[in-house]
């Protein structure tokens, strides 16, 4: 009877099979058949060549097969529950929300296998990166979806006991209106052809843009718009709740005379339902705003004016389209001093988010404040001489102040 061969394990891999070396190179699980894998012989000496060879073969496997996700990986895990979702905006924007995982170093380890400091890395290095802190809130809150959804919500999982991080509540984030103005003026006006079709003869972008500027509305908002919301004629537009169930009820709002126009051009374009592409919007939002400084400083350059170079250049840190509905609240609260009437504009709940969003008039209300009581403080009437030396000290006293 012919005797069996002994399999040997003698590293992480490599297996001795009778006067051979065997090194096993593969991607995920052993007992899945459909991963990507290799073998090599090597003679018994060799060792040190037969670790090195699956190594090396391991990271070319991984490079060849970039994009597939491993099963029972992270990845793996986001493509299914995805798909498992109803349709709609909370899986569009779950889509976009958890692909930045999927393309993370985490996605291609078991989901049980992430430890909390990996998630915490890979938030720093989004921070690092410029990410902004509410997007950054969002991709950790949808990560705890996820294990929420396999595992349950009483299932300790690494993304428990990391706190969200707070947005800084004494940045403005507006931008000034003429500058606003500068760079929507900085897109152009014809839009991106799709594939095999002719290039529109408007830009959705720069539409989406400008209603956002002249109306403080969230792209979310204006997809929401049907035909019966407008009334251009009047010139309003009647807002229906927002679907987070956190603002004010819908109501019909007088619009400006430049966003009378950017609705009149939405309507021509037939962008009743469409979902306007936040990522999309940001994209073109940057370029224009390149487009603009340069604009600016050839202009500071012929006239030795350079008020509105030095104002693009001190836009807010990060600077995103959101901005705008900043931008939007502060210029109304500071030309009319009404908050109650920007909050319900804006649609929010509560008067302290409005108050977040005014912050730039605030502090514009506050420098005029200072300015008009100026006068006040610096026109000191000089006191008639005195005949004693301790009056006459305090005369020059007050001489001195002013």
């Amino acid at each position: 009877m012919a005797r069996t061969q002994r399999r040997i394990t003698v590293a992480p891999g490599i297996r001795r099979e009778g006067n051979w070396l065997v090194a096993d190179a593969r991607i995920g699980s052993s007992r899945d058949p459909h991963q990507p894998r290799d073998s090599k012989k090597f003679p018994l000496g060799d060792k040190t060549k037969a670790v090195a060879w699956r190594l090396t073969r391991i990271a070319e496997l991984l490079l060849e097969t970039p994009n597939a996700p491993i099963r029972g990986s992270l990845g793996a895990d986001i493509d299914l529950w995805v798909d498992q979702l109803p349709d709609g905006k909370y899986k569009r924007d779950t889509t976009s929300i958890m692909k930045h995982w999927a393309a993370s170093p985490v996605a291609t380890k078991p989901r049980h296998d992430i430890a909390r400091t990996e998630i915490l890395s890979q938030l720093n290095r989004w921070a690092d990166a410029g990410h902004a802190i509410n997007t950054r809130n969002k991709r950790l809150s949808r990560l705890r979806k996820l294990y929420e959804h396999y595992d349950g919500p009483e299932t300790p999982n690494p993304t428990d006991k990391i706190f969200y991080t707070e947005e800084p509540t004494g940045v403005a984030r507006d931008i000034p209106v003429r500058i606003a103005n500068v760079i929507l003026q900085s897109i152009p006006d014809i839009g991106r052809a799709d594939r095999g079709e002719p290039r529109p003869s408007f830009s959705k972008g720069k539409i989406g843009l400008r209603i956002m500027a002249y109306t403080g509305a969230l792209p979310s908002s204006i997809s929401r718009i049907a035909p019966r919301d407008l009334d251009l004629k009047r010139g309003r537009v009647f807002l229906t709740p927002r679907r987070k169930g956190k603002g004010s009820d819908a109501a019909w709002v007088d619009l400006l005379p430049p966003a009378v126009d950017a609705f009149r051009a939405f309507k021509d374009a037939h962008l009743f339902g469409y979902h306007f592409s936040p990522s999309s919007m940001r994209k073109q939002w940057h370029a224009a705003i390149e487009r603009a400084t340069d604009l600016c400083a050839r202009h500071a350059a012929l006239t030795g004016d350079d008020t509105w170079l030095e104002e693009i250049r001190n836009l807010p840190h990060g600077c995103t389209p959101r901005d705008l509905r900043h931008a939007f609240a502060s210029e109304i609260y500071a030309r009319t001093g009404d908050i109650r009437a920007v909050k319900e504009l804006l649609q929010h709940k509560s008067l302290d988010t409005t108050t977040r969003y005014t912050k730039g008039a605030v502090s514009s209300r506050v420098t005029a404040a200072i300015s008009t009581a100026a006068p006040a403080f610096t026109d000191v009437a000089t006191l008639p001489a005195a005949p004693n030396a301790r009056v006459k000290r305090a005369d020059t006293m007050i001489g001195a102040v002013r």
